[in-house]
């Protein structure tokens, strides 16, 4: 046999010799004495290679450079750098833009955020708030300006919205909310989808949607995202730097993914997800803290022979674990957020806020208690039940987080609601019940605090950014506008020049704190509701009788007096019953009464819950050919009385609805109903105002499909079928012969122009259509033609938004433009009424308007307010009540004149206040007169 033999085998795909021993030819003991000298020879070539080496050959041997090594030691020092308290007094903004000028305001009422209430001088200087007094004075070149005791306040702070990734208006091609593949992606972030052409979250359709990014909202001569940030040029060695990661829970996720056959479909998957990925973050983080405490016990000679742990999938998480992170997670339900504070003590992180948390008033303590940490939830005021965790939402929640010491935050979740009336949100909340300081404090401090900025916004403070928005008129007022915002002490209107400096003024306010603010009694003990049969309204300033007749306190004591329903005196001098001690007596104390107001509303009577199909009445099937006339739903078909969603609406004196049945993408909706909220039965006191109020259609980009994939065919199909049917009997013939109103949901002024010539046309073979147009944001560049051919509008909303590129043509209101369209339409004698708002958006069918029937009375009276004295209070009454019964052809049996069935509401005060309540409901399908209804 061979003394060797060679065999060969690959090594890094190198053929390496490798010569194979018999060891039948070695004897043991000479075999055992080299094996021994090669082990002491190996060893000490190893510990001379280490220590005597030259160290740039000795990094070679181990496997990684000393460049990658020396970022792993920085990767662990930045680990334990970050975690400045920021409480260091600011001398600079970095955000500052050399020579702009300092502002001295004089005569301010400086709402401070901190529930001060200051009369006195601010001053603005580079890019701060420098002083804050009486009789104070800066250079002769400062701008000096007397706001005359008009209300300054903070900036507000809007910490959940979708500005600048949402296009406004909605655009496929620039949606860049949710990345909707996959439930988990925590990586992604928003500051790539900003444009800075339009504080940013992203979406809620995933559990873990990426991280959100803080930008103040003033455009930059760099165009820069980067610079648009809050934390722009910051020095880190001072301030501490923030992240802000969105996740979420519940419905959304379920719903986006449920349909893709993927997980999550129920919170089971949800709750694994999160923790699994948690548990990934976790390991990785004790890989990292591990290499980080062997990396600190080398030698400077010395390094380790591994890269430093990192996945950047995990790397927001590990950030999160590691206190770096401002979780804000999107969850309602009660159990699931108990889920995610029993998710953040299992893995040991806290959660910054808690989003559209409606429900969460039902666990306070646990919020409180069981949480690592303070934790502030963010939510509406009032938009609710759309979807089944929405349902159980209250006006009261953000007083009971107050009391409960838990921080409540408002938010316009952009472009769901429009941002620019941020305050309105606010406003609402102190109408519910919420001290006037939190609810400032909802849109500027609190906000300010969850992000982790209060110690440069939020609050009119020394050293804080000069971000302040003077009002023209008190900021929790209804319609309070800005004259001018100041961000970083730059002027974004120069409107205060002009508007605020043109008079002296007069007398020169001393510095006071805390001086007196409007009163109201809104968050004192509520009164309980109670009903009568028989009502006797005394001390009365105004009674809106209807479009001819206002009956007010000035000619004399105005009272009304009902008795078992029935109106038995209205007006001046009315006789008090002999038997008094029947009636409930009611001092108004100079309060309004109206007829009771009329909603068309997208919902109402059909919807409970809208997205729960066991809970609707379901969508029209589109109709393609104008024969089926027989196809037509009626809402009146589907009727159910006695829901939740109409309780609200009743108590709010909202005592007709005019609903049409629900639609999606159908051109043809049906035929919409009348009825009265109030009724609990359709056999209960006559509650059918009309079975067949209007036939209704939509057009536009949104209603869109695969059977009419064009808005020319669109209306090509409602001229087919009115145009065919206009001698018949049938519905369209009924309709094309003006028998019954033809309403049509449309923005677009090109559409609507292509509607008036449809009008015309039908005019002209001798039929008369009765058009209506609703939505309407661009209606008001037709107003001439649409008052030419006898065409009303019902606004819907009242204050429209570009929320679609066939309604970018808004006129939003000051302080961005001097009118809105509804000044222009009334300007030009277009009837006009104010329907409800459907917030669908882009072509989301969803009703998210549904359930804010109430706020019609608000919608009017912002319409009166910012209209400069150009609409009376007799119009703005008649944009919800007699001018929409007019455009319908509604014959009510009932109104503001004796002997006729009361239906009105009765307020403390004017309605066109947020501080009024209302006070008496009479009427709306019930015999009973209810007192002091309470909202939910």
């Amino acid at each position: 046999m061979p003394r060797s033999s060679k065999k060969y085998i690959q090594v890094n795909g190198y053929i390496r010799n490798f010569v194979h021993f018999n060891p039948s030819y070695l004897r043991p003991k000479k075999f055992l004495l080299i094996i021994s000298f090669v082990s002491v020879f190996i060893t000490l070539l190893i510990f001379y290679k280490l220590h005597f080496t030259p160290y740039k050959y000795s990094q070679f041997l181990i496997g990684i450079s000393h460049e990658a090594y020396r970022n792993g030691v920085i990767k662990c020092s930045m680990i334990k750098s970050n975690k400045l308290d920021n409480v260091y007094p600011r001398t600079s903004n970095p955000r500052f833009v050399p020579g702009t000028k300092t502002i001295v305001f004089k005569n301010g009422m400086i709402l401070n955020g901190k529930g001060e209430n200051i009369l006195g001088d601010l001053i603005l200087k580079n890019g701060l708030i420098h002083a804050i007094g009486q009789n104070l004075s800066d250079e002769a070149e400062a701008i000096v300006i007397d706001v005359k005791k008009k209300y300054i306040t903070p900036g507000l702070v809007d910490m959940h919205s979708h500005a600048t990734i949402s296009s406004w208006p909605f655009l496929t091609g620039s949606d860049d909310g949710n990345k909707e593949t996959y439930p988990l992606t925590p990586y992604v972030r928003a500051l790539d989808a900003i444009n800075p052409n339009g504080p940013v979250l992203t979406g809620s359709l995933s559990l873990m949607s990426g991280e959100g990014f803080v930008i103040k909202m003033r455009p930059v001569d760099t165009s820069s995202v980067d610079d648009m940030g809050i934390n722009a040029k910051i020095d880190t060695e001072k301030e501490r730097v923030w992240r802000w990661l969105k996740m979420a829970c519940g419905e959304n996720p379920k719903a986006q993914h449920s349909p893709l056959k993927k997980a999550p479909t129920t919170r089971l998957g949800e709750a694994w997800l999160f923790r699994e990925l948690f548990a990934e973050a976790r390991v990785l983080k004790q890989k990292q803290d591990d290499w980080c405490s062997a990396a600190t016990k080398l030698s400077n000679n010395e390094q380790l022979n591994s890269y430093f742990p990192e996945d950047l999938q995990l790397e927001s998480l590990v950030a999160l674990l590691r206190g770096d992170v401002k979780l804000n997670i999107h969850c309602i339900e009660p159990f699931d957020i108990e889920t995610m504070i029993r998710h953040s003590l299992e893995f040991n992180f806290t959660i910054a806020a808690i989003h559209h948390a409606s429900s969460a008033y039902m666990i306070t303590d646990i919020i409180k208690k069981r949480a690592k940490n303070n934790i502030t939830v963010v939510l509406f005021p009032d938009l609710w039940g759309h979807k089944k965790e929405l349902f159980q939402a209250s006006t009261k929640a953000p007083k009971i987080f107050a009391n409960a010491q838990i921080p409540v935050a408002l938010k316009s979740d952009h472009p769901i609601t429009n941002a620019q009336h941020l305050a309105f949100q606010a406003a609402k909340a102190y109408h519910y019940g919420l001290d006037e300081h939190n609810s400032l404090a909802a849109i500027t401090s609190v906000p300010a605090k969850a992000l982790g900025l209060d110690h440069r916004i939020g609050q009119i403070s020394l050293g804080y950014d000069a971000d302040v928005v003077v009002w023209d008129s008190y900021p929790l007022s209804l319609g309070a506008t800005p004259l001018e915002v100041y961000i970083d002490g730059i002027p974004q209107f120069n409107t205060s020049l002009s508007v605020l400096s043109n008079e002296t003024s007069k007398q020169t306010p001393s510095y006071n704190k805390n001086v007196s603010m409007p009163k109201s009694d809104l968050t004192g003990k509520p009164v309980k509701s109670q009903t009568t049969s028989s009502v006797i309204l005394k001390n009365i300033d105004k009674i809106f009788v209807d479009k001819n007749r206002t009956l007010s306190s000035i000619e004399g004591p105005i009272s009304i007096v009902v008795k078992d329903g029935i109106i038995e005196c209205i007006g001046i001098n009315c006789m008090i019953p002999s038997n008094i001690s029947s009636y409930e007596i009611i001092d108004l104390k100079g309060g309004y009464v109206l007829p009771g107001i009329i909603a068309i509303s997208p919902g109402l009577g059909l919807a409970e819950i809208e997205l729960e199909s066991s809970a609707n009445d379901g969508q029209v099937v589109p109709i393609i050919n104008p024969d089926n006339v027989e196809d037509i739903i009626y809402a009146i078909d589907g009727l159910k009385l006695g829901g939740k969603h109409l309780e609200t609406t009743y108590k709010a004196g909202v005592l007709t609805a005019v609903t049409a049945p629900l639609s999606s993408k159908s051109v043809f909706t049906g035929v919409s109903m009348a009825f009265k909220t109030g009724a609990g039965s359709i056999f209960d006191y006559e509650p059918i105002i009309s079975e067949n109020v209007a036939l209704h259609a939509k057009i536009g980009t949104p209603y869109k499909d695969d059977r009419i994939p064009t808005v020319s065919g669109q209306i090509s199909l409602i001229r087919k079928a009115l145009m065919k049917n206009l001698e018949h009997q049938n519905l369209f013939g009924r309709v094309a012969r003006g028998d019954i109103p033809f309403i049509v949901y449309v923005d677009s002024k090109d559409e609507i122009a292509s509607l008036i010539r449809l009008k015309i046309q039908i005019k002209n073979y001798g039929g008369n259509l009765k058009l209506v147009i609703s939505g309407g944001a661009e209606a008001h560049m037709l107003a001439i033609e649409l008052a030419k051919n006898e065409i009303p509008v019902i606004l819907n909303p009242s204050r429209p938004t570009p929320k679609l590129w066939t309604a970018q043509h808004v006129l939003t209101g000051a302080p961005i433009t001097n009118k809105t369209g509804i000044d222009i339409l009334y300007e030009n004698n277009v009837k006009i009424g104010i329907g409800v708002d459907l917030y669908s958006l882009g072509f989301n069918s969803y009703l998210l308007g549904f359930g804010l029937e109430r706020n019609l009375v608000w919608d009017a009276g912002w319409v009166l307010r910012n209209s400069k004295e150009l609409i009376s209070q007799e119009d703005a009454v008649g944009f919800i009540t007699w001018n929409l019964e007019e455009i319908l052809g509604l014959k009510m049996k009932n109104g503001l004149l004796k002997g006729n069935i009361a239906n009105f509401v009765a307020y403390n005060g004017n309605p066109f206040d947020i501080n009024t309540r209302v006070k008496i409901v009479a009427g709306g399908g019930r015999k009973d007169i209810l007192i002091d209804p309470e909202q939910d």
